[in-house]
């Protein structure tokens, strides 16, 4: 009997130790972090599932981002150490695509898909509570233990149909304690998805001006 109440016990508190934060605690969290984010820098991995061919591919690389005022957004990821390599800049209303083994780029103007680039951008950076609520349906998704970390997994679901064409739903695991996420999961309309996981998270580095990402010497616009 006594053996019987040692377990019970060490599972109850097992239980208590994994209890989900309140979506309301997370979000009056992001509201507060919001107001002295500025940028961030951190290592990723992202794994894409391509639906049509059952194909799934992982990557990783690094993520720069700024946040500028008016609310734009400027990112570099770089994947230039893979097989497959490439840097993606998020430069305003322009994308910009780096082939370094090809010594070549493109350039794709989003136009009035930057406000909608942007909530992809800052979706658990950056944003407030508030925002994330005038812009998704928020509920939980009970705990998770990512890389190591006790984490809520809030399910965010969009309420435009311009965002829904894009992204049906959006999982985002917030380690406990903290307003800055762990891992992501964008799901689209079409059945691919991309997870990206997130390590060694540096907030507000120093970056002078504009986020800038500068083609080295030599390199040619694809197609000219």
């Amino acid at each position: 009997m006594k053996i019987l109440l040692v377990v019970l016990s060490a599972c109850a508190a097992a239980a208590g130790s994994l209890r989900a934060e309140s979506v309301e605690t997370i979000l009056a969290r992001m509201d507060q972090s919001a107001l002295n984010f500025k940028g961030m820098a951190a290592n990723v991995k992202m794994t894409t599932f391509t639906a049509v061919i059952s194909d799934k591919t992982v990557e990783n690389g690094t993520l720069k981002m700024q946040r500028q005022r008016g609310k734009g957004t400027r990112a570099v990821i770089d994947f230039s150490g893979q097989s497959d390599s490439r840097v993606i800049a998020f430069l305003g209303s322009i994308v910009r695509i780096y082939y370094p083994k090809l010594k070549l780029y493109q350039d794709y103007d989003v136009g009035k898909n930057s406000d909608v680039l942007n909530q992809f951008l800052l979706l658990g950076f950056g944003s407030s509570g508030k925002e994330l609520m005038e812009s998704y349906e928020i509920s939980s998704g009970g705990t998770e233990k990512i890389a190591g970390q006790e984490t809520t997994k809030l399910i965010l679901t969009p309420k435009t149909a311009k965002v829904k064409e894009k992204l049906s739903k959006v999982e985002v695991w917030i380690p406990s304690g903290d307003s800055y996420p762990a891992q992501q999961q964008f799901y689209e309309p079409s059945g691919n998805f991309r997870i990206v996981l997130y390590s060694g998270i540096k907030l507000n580095p120093a970056i002078k001006g504009n986020l800038e990402f500068r083609l080295p010497p030599g390199t040619k616009k694809q197609g000219s």
